[in-house]
């Protein structure tokens, strides 16, 4: 009994004596490591987008008659891109100059015809004053002289009706062809001869290829109050794995719109150089370093 007491003795020294030992060792393994430093990156998903871009839309209804431009071409600026089937706008544009030409020529006769009676009332009132004519014929005279202004009040008020008119439907006419407001390259061009065009909905994206910005309107009010013009960011991008650009917050939206339940303000970041296998649209991770 004796033998198996001091046996039990010396297997509760040797735990405690391990316990002591691994706890010590810990400590001091505790003291050599360095003290972790909590991530104050402001982090976010944002898109790209070229800073200088134009989505083109046919501003008036009809069928797509000609495509002047294919996917990947430059343009240059007034360059004509799309068309419209015209045959109906100029038919009314043809209609417009016809009824110009008639109250133009309406115009002129009332113009001749007042100068007319204004010559004959002069003459009536020369011979009135010195009682050569009954007053009747006098005051007919200057009855015809009033009705003649008032026509050619009317027809030159019509003429500028019709002149106006031609304005719009040339206007009209015009808006037909979609033209490049920017110089650039086609990045989407998703339209077919004989296709209707309907009103408001983008035919053609022209972007400028030489500068490109990430957007993220990720960003909620509870975050965005950290970030300043200037921060310092890192992108990368799924795209390419294992790419990151440096860049800075370019600018910061001040209005703040309703997004997936908050307030958000989008950021726009200028990366400080580029890759061209990059495109428009492709995702980004952004990772804001706020400035002390």
């Amino acid at each position: 009994m004796q033998k198996r007491h001091w046996l039990v003795l010396l297997l509760l020294l040797l735990v405690a004596a391990s316990g002591w030992w691994f706890w010590n060792n810990r400590q001091e393994k505790a003291k050599t490591l360095p003290p972790v430093k909590a991530d104050s990156r402001v982090l976010a998903e944002g898109m790209i987008f070229p800073v200088k871009y134009a989505q083109l839309v046919m501003p008036v209804d009809g069928n797509i008659g000609e495509i002047l431009v294919t996917e990947g071409e430059q343009v240059k600026v007034g360059q004509p891109l799309i068309r419209l089937i015209r045959q109906d706008y100029k038919a009314r544009v043809a209609i417009v100059r016809s009824d110009l030409a008639r109250a133009s020529a309406i115009v002129e006769q009332a113009i001749v015809n007042l100068a007319d009676t204004e010559r004959e009332l002069q003459r009536q009132q020369r011979l009135d004053e010195i009682g050569a004519i009954p007053r009747q014929q006098f005051d007919q005279a200057q009855t015809a002289a009033e009705r003649n202004r008032t026509i050619l009040a009317q027809a030159q008020a019509e003429l500028q009706t019709q002149k106006q008119r031609l304005s719009e439907t040339e206007s009209l006419l015009d808006k037909t062809e979609l033209t490049a407001p920017i110089e650039g390259t086609v990045m989407y061009l998703d339209v077919k001869p004989g296709e209707h065009a309907s009103i408001g909905t983008v035919l053609v994206r022209i972007a400028d290829e030489s500068s490109w910005e990430i957007r993220s309107d990720d960003l909620t009010e509870l975050v965005v109050a950290k970030v300043r013009i200037g921060d310092r960011v890192s992108l990368t991008f799924d795209g390419l794995p294992g790419v990151e650009i440096p860049g800075k917050v370019k600018f910061i939206r001040p209005y703040g719109e309703k997004k997936r339940g908050d307030i958000t303000y989008t950021v726009t970041i200028a990366p400080e150089r580029w890759d061209d296998r990059l495109r428009w649209n492709m995702t980004a991770q952004i990772a804001i370093e706020p400035m002390q």
